[in-house]
């Protein structure tokens, strides 16, 4: 039932993190896939590594680098040409590609933040998204968003990051309806936090230390946090004909924390004093 053999699929946002892992599962199962981001020496390790995990899956599956900021229109639109070009035709487009502008309240968000936050995590996946309904259309094809947990979790200081994780949120809806007339599902994927290169190092470093380690147990199941193979296999699900009446729908992987309510605040820990 999760047979991509053969099927075309673009990954945005798979130079790292999410999208990395999201690229290695389909081409480990006999995926083509092109990955996309704006680190072209990463790309190619990821394109390395996809090829690798398809050999030793015994698969032949190609895979396409195709280097760029998805803000802009010409590289959205090279992205999928290229695709379309390379492997003839799309099967499956992950819009995974974001950013998380630096967390803010009301009061210290700044325009040129807020707009960084939707420019990239909401209208160029939107428009990636246009980009591909042509040719995802010739093969039934469907769509799966990577937002976030955070999408239904207020927090005072997530303010740019949380408004753009519900835009996606409701564009999935919004899109499955229009699309549906097509053939094309679209889903999204609701991800906790992941140990990835995002969350470490300067301000958002949330998985070490004290407040990782409560971040971390404010997971229900298991006390940890998520792997980037988890978050994967649910895109591959969405993905996947076992998935193939399911559409609008945005899919909590978040090991029970989303149910456990205001314990999950990414930024605002107990107090120690």
């Amino acid at each position: 039932m999760s047979d991509v053999t053969g099927k075309t699929v673009v990954v945005s946002g798979s130079s790292s993190g999410i999208g990395e892992g999201i690229a290695i599962l389909f081409a480990s199962l006999g995926a083509n896939v092109t990955v996309c981001g704006r680190d072209e020496a990463r790309l190619q390790e990821v394109a390395k590594t996809c090829e690798k995990a398809a050999r030793d899956s015994g698969h032949t599956s190609k895979v396409l680098t195709v280097p760029g900021d998805m803000t802009s229109a010409e590289i959205r639109k090279e992205t999928i040409q290229r695709t379309v070009e390379v492997f003839g035709g799309l099967d499956v487009l992950v819009a995974n590609h974001g950013v998380h502008v630096p967390s803010a309240s009301l009061e210290t968000t700044t325009e040129e933040n807020f707009d960084t936050q939707i420019n990239i995590t909401v209208k160029s996946k939107l428009f990636l998204i246009k980009e591909a309904v042509p040719y995802l259309e010739k093969k039934k094809g469907c769509i799966v968003v990577v937002s976030s947990i955070l999408s239904t979790m207020p927090g005072i200081y997530g303010l740019p990051y949380n408004m753009s994780m519900s835009a996606l949120d409701h564009m999935v809806r919004c899109l499955a309806l229009e699309l549906a007339p097509k053939g094309i599902r679209v889903n999204a994927i609701n991800p906790t936090l992941v140990a990835t290169r995002i969350f470490r190092g300067s301000e958002f470093d949330l998985v070490s230390g004290d407040l990782g380690e409560y971040l971390a147990m404010a997971h229900p199941l298991e006390g940890r946090f998520s792997t980037v193979e988890e978050q994967a296999r649910a895109v591959l699900f969405l993905a996947s004909e076992a998935a193939s009446f399911i559409s609008g729908e945005c899919l909590k992987v978040d090991g029970a924390a989303t149910i456990k309510g205001n314990a999950l605040n990414f930024y605002t820990p107990p107090s120690t004093s």
